[in-house]
C-alpha cells in the first residue's frame, strides 16, 4: 500500500479537533468519511512509527507532542 500524505494529514487534523483528545479506529473512520478500514489502520501505524500518534490504554489513538506540532504545521500551509 502506498503512503498517502493527504490522508496522514487528515488523520492528524481529525485527532487535533477531537474534544475528547483521543479517537478509536471507528470514530476516526466516521470523521474521515469513506476510508477503507485497512487503509486507515496502515496509515495510523505509519504515524505511530513516526512518533506522531500513540494508542491509549483504552484502545484509542491520541496525538503525541510531535503530532500536535505536525498538525499545527499542516494548518499553517
Amino acid at each position: 500500500m502506498q503512503r498517502d500524505k493527504s490522508l496522514l494529514d487528515r488523520i492528524l487534523l481529525a485527532l487535533r479537533a477531537e474534544i475528547q483528545a483521543s479517537m478509536t479506529d471507528l470514530q476516526l473512520g466516521k470523521a474521515l468519511g469513506n476510508v477503507e478500514p485497512s487503509r486507515l489502520a496502515h496509515h495510523l501505524l505509519l504515524l505511530q512509527d513516526h512518533g506522531l500518534v500513540e494508542k491509549t490504554p483504552n484502545i484509542a489513538w491520541r496525538l503525541t507532542w510531535n503530532g500536535h506540532d505536525r498538525a499545527d504545521a499542516s494548518l499553517s500551509r
